[in-house]
């Protein structure tokens, strides 16, 4: 009866045609509908910059204070680099009208008061090697070449050879932070970087709270987190695939990165209220994290730790297990 209903249906648009307004629909001007968009594209743009300055900003200072925690450490000269590939692809042409964006790395943006800044770097210069080609600041080679020589190549728009520059670099934790396009309030690790959703962005109001997400991931990596998932997962044939424990320790872990960069604790806990709200799932419903009154009282329970610690003179530094095997597992 259903089949006979469903293909009856199906012959009757056939028969009679696809459904379509009844109604008159302005005609919109080419012209108009163009400029427009590029007004949105453009307005896009800035939302982005903005963000995008703020993220690393605030990444910078957490990467910085726990530098001696990382094992995985690189230098930095305060630069955010970019290229089209950095975008999505229906963005691309939108970044390079924009943002300058190129099919080569180039500097993004200069932090300000930075070692980058001081020796002369602004936006839309292109990094280069000792061979005068493009790279990116970030890759291993260049790295190990500036701290070698402490020089790096300038190229920009109109030069005909690259400039060297000395920046005074600083060590970090070597785990770049970089900004995705997306409206889902999320941000993510994945032993090698860190990534902050622009929904996420929205979303933590205050810079503390920001600072909070940063090193909720940083502890993800540097705890090692996502090799230590997947041997549970293998060992286990494929059986064990809860990741909550090891959620609660960046969340642990993450609140003295956010101490160590100078940032307030008071009441900073509230981020997990405000997404309990926007998420009521969340208050309930524990599959791959802890549910987010946990996590409150959590946070609540760490930053009393913490404060008791610097009352004391303590060093901050998180309470380990004294039997952790806290061997590189990666």
């Amino acid at each position: 009866m259903v089949k006979k209903t469903v293909f009856l249906i199906a012959m009757s648009l056939i028969l009679f045609g696809c459904a379509s307004v009844e109604t008159k629909l302005p005609q919109l001007d080419l012209r108009s509908l163009v400029q427009e968009s590029v007004d949105q594209e453009r307005q896009a743009f800035s939302r982005y910059l903005d963000m995008r300055e703020r993220l690393d900003r605030v990444s910078a200072q957490v990467l910085a204070e726990n530098a001696d925690l990382c094992e995985k450490t690189a230098t930095d000269i305060g630069i955010v680099i970019h290229s089209t590939k950095s975008y999505p692809k229906n963005l691309r042409a939108a970044a390079q009208m924009h943002l300058g964006a190129l099919d080569e790395p180039s500097v993004l943006m200069v932090r300000a008061e930075s070692a980058a800044e001081k020796a002369g770097f602004v936006a839309g210069d292109v990094i280069t090697d000792k061979n005068g080609d493009a790279v990116s600041f970030f890759d291993k080679e260049i790295q190990e070449e500036f701290d070698k020589t402490g020089l790096i190549g300038r190229r920009r728009a109109g030069d005909a050879q690259p400039s060297m520059l000395k920046p005074q670099g600083s060590v970090i934790c070597g785990f770049p932070v970089q900004l995705k396009f997306s409206t889902a309030i999320n941000a993510y690790a994945n032993g090698k970087s860190i990534t902050v959703t622009t929904g996420m962005m929205e979303f933590a109001a205050r810079d503390e709270e920001l600072a909070l997400v940063v090193g909720h991931e940083l502890a993800h990596n540097t705890m090692r987190h996502v090799p230590k998932s997947i041997r549970n997962l293998l060992l286990s044939g494929f059986a064990v695939r809860t990741t909550r424990p090891f959620e609660s320790e960046a969340d642990y872990v993450g609140m003295y990165y956010l101490a160590r960069a100078g940032f307030e604790l008071d009441g900073v806990e509230d981020f997990w209220r405000r997404l309990g709200v926007v998420s009521p799932k969340s208050i309930v419903r524990a599959k791959t994290h802890p549910v987010t009154p946990e996590r409150l009282l959590s946070i609540r329970a760490t930053a009393q730790e913490i404060e008791a610690k610097q009352k004391s003179g303590e060093p901050l530094t998180p309470n380990y297990l004294k039997d952790a095997n806290r061997q590189d597992e990666s």
